[in-house]
């Protein structure tokens, strides 16, 4: 557990939260995300690997949700009211853009798995057990740590990277199935504003600076811990998804 010696001025807990999530990304890839962006995962590996993480996609709306349920400052409930209302689709109040698992679905669909399959398929233990413990952050704990595990500029250069990644080495992948990547590595960057503006003037005490930065290592860990349910399952025991009748060739719903 990262700790600190004295409470710290919003400028310096920022560059603290800031710096110590840079320096536990120094790490070497996990083995999947190597595979990954090496372009070596076969069709199925990555089959398997966008069906796990739609529970994680279909996930950050709810915990969006739980953050305004959760908080009790009107100012904050404003500032994240546009997130939360962009991640379960804008088309809500009357614009174009649709729910984000909406888009990771057609992601699915363009690898060859049904729309119904991947909603009613049921995650691996590892990948529930590592997401429930992200989505709890807001709902179950804190409003304050739900933001502090929120998108930011790390999200949106990690989607900029999957989307050259998938442009590279998985060309057989329509470029137009891809734009969960384009909008995150975009919008991300706006979210991650309002996420250390609120994380500035609310953790304010030495506590609250500690637990928030605690909650950005959990993120990163929940990350790992799916990346390896995800790699066992697929790589190393070779597990190929029996989907059910959900044809290699299907197209996905724009």
């Amino acid at each position: 557990m990262f700790k600190l010696d004295h409470t710290l001025s919003p400028d310096e807990f920022i560059k603290s939260f800031f710096e110590v999530n840079r320096n536990d990304h120094q790490r070497p890839p996990h083995p999947w995300e190597a595979l990954f962006r090496e372009g070596k995962c076969t069709k199925e590996q990555l089959q398997g690997w966008a069906k796990e993480r739609y529970y994680f996609v279909k996930n950050v709306p709810i915990k969006e949700y739980s953050i305004l349920y959760n908080c009790p400052y009107p100012e904050v409930r404003r500032m994240w009211l546009p997130k939360a209302i962009e991640e379960e689709g804008e088309d809500l109040i009357g614009k174009p853009g649709k729910p984000h698992p909406e888009y990771w679905l057609n992601l699915c669909a363009a690898l060859g798995l049904s729309r119904a399959y991947v909603i009613n398929s049921e995650p691996l233990f590892g990948v529930k057990f590592a997401v429930d413990s992200f989505a709890n952050a807001a709902f179950k704990t804190s409003w304050l740590l739900g933001v502090a595990v929120s998108e930011g500029d790390d999200t949106a250069r990690a989607m900029a990277r999957d989307l050259d990644v998938f442009r590279k080495h998985y060309r057989w992948v329509p470029d137009e199935a891809l734009e969960f990547y384009k909008l995150h590595a975009g919008v991300d960057v706006e979210h991650g504003l309002i996420r250390k503006e609120i994380l500035m003037k609310y953790a304010s005490t030495k506590e609250l600076q500690e637990d928030c930065i605690n909650a950005q290592l959990m993120k990163n860990n929940m990350r790992r811990a799916m990346a390896d349910a995800i790699y066992m399952e697929y790589v190393v025991q070779g597990t190929k998804l029996n989907t059910n009748g959900a044809a290699a060739e299907a197209s996905f719903p724009m």
